[in-house]
């Protein structure tokens, strides 16, 4: 995996606001590829008919079958952006969802509609929003501009990631008080990190064109990957680099260190210190 030094100010900005943007991390190229792909993938729900009076209707969120093309198994280890997302966490990470996410236009005179404001991978549910630990990063490739607001990207609440309860919504209303709703403006071929504990939710598109954008989420090894994650077999992952294999859990057992990383960490001078089990008084 190429490497890409995680500079203070991004590690700044992503503590402070709990996703950070990266520019231009897909080529021109790697963009059009990815979407000759994804618009396979999404070929049915293209071809429906077009419904702009229901939002909803008009998502498309994918997730398995993504990991059976050589420009998506490429993303797993895009040098762009996955050596932040190991310096922000640690060498000691795995793949741990993919998502491809259409939107088609909706009416943009429709109320706005119904969120499903959330933070990932669901520990809220067992440890409650007290103090949560950051264990997962999404990285979300746009494959389409999005320079206007309300054109199908996700909204942030900026900051949340810190809150010790949940979001405060007027009756009424769709959004969070005393918080700031990011709608990022960005272009085909740029990506963002964001942290599994900030707040976010699906937006409309109320543009003229569809929205496309891939996510591929990373968290600590002994975090269990999402179920329809479609890692290739172990004989397959044996034509992949070590770092490759890592992070399409060629490594089972957690309790093995997680070399490969490791090692590339090393080699860039970003591997962490260690943490003790004791030290003597």
């Amino acid at each position: 995996m190429d490497f890409t030094r995680l500079t203070k100010e991004q590690r700044k900005s992503f503590d402070c606001d709990g996703f950070l943007v990266v520019a231009n991390a897909l080529s021109r190229q790697e963009v059009a590829g990815l979407t000759e792909i994804t618009d396979n993938k999404a070929r049915a729900f293209l071809d429906k008919h077009d419904v702009p009076s229901r939002a909803e209707y008009n998502q498309l969120d994918l997730r398995p079958g993504l990991l059976k093309y050589p420009a998506t198994i490429d993303l797993v280890t895009k040098g762009t952006t996955v050596p932040l997302v190991a310096q922000l966490l640690s060498p000691n990470i795995h793949l741990h969802s993919t998502a491809l996410i259409y939107k088609r236009p909706s009416d943009p005179d429709l109320p706005p509609m119904r969120r499903g404001w959330h933070r990932d991978i669901r520990i809220p549910r067992d440890l409650g929003h007290k103090n949560l630990p950051r264990v997962g990063i999404k990285v979300c490739y746009c494959l389409t501009d999005f320079h206007e607001k309300d054109s199908g990207l996700t909204l942030l609440a900026r900051g949340s990631q810190e809150l010790n309860g949940p979001l405060i919504i007027p009756e009424g209303k769709v959004d969070p008080q005393g918080i700031e709703i990011c709608d990022l403006k960005l272009n085909a071929g740029d990506a963002f990190l964001f942290d599994n504990r900030i707040y976010h939710t699906a937006s409309p598109n109320r543009s003229n064109r569809v929205s496309k954008v891939l996510m591929f989420g990373y968290a600590y090894r002994w975090m269990k990957q999402e179920v329809y994650l479609d890692n290739p077999d172990q004989k397959s992952l044996r034509r992949y680099d070590p770092v490759t294999r890592q992070l399409l859990g060629e490594y089972t057992d957690i309790d093995t260190p997680a070399w490969a990383l490791q090692a590339w960490a090393r080699k860039n001078k970003v591997n962490p210190e260690p943490v003790p089990w004791h030290v003597e008084a």
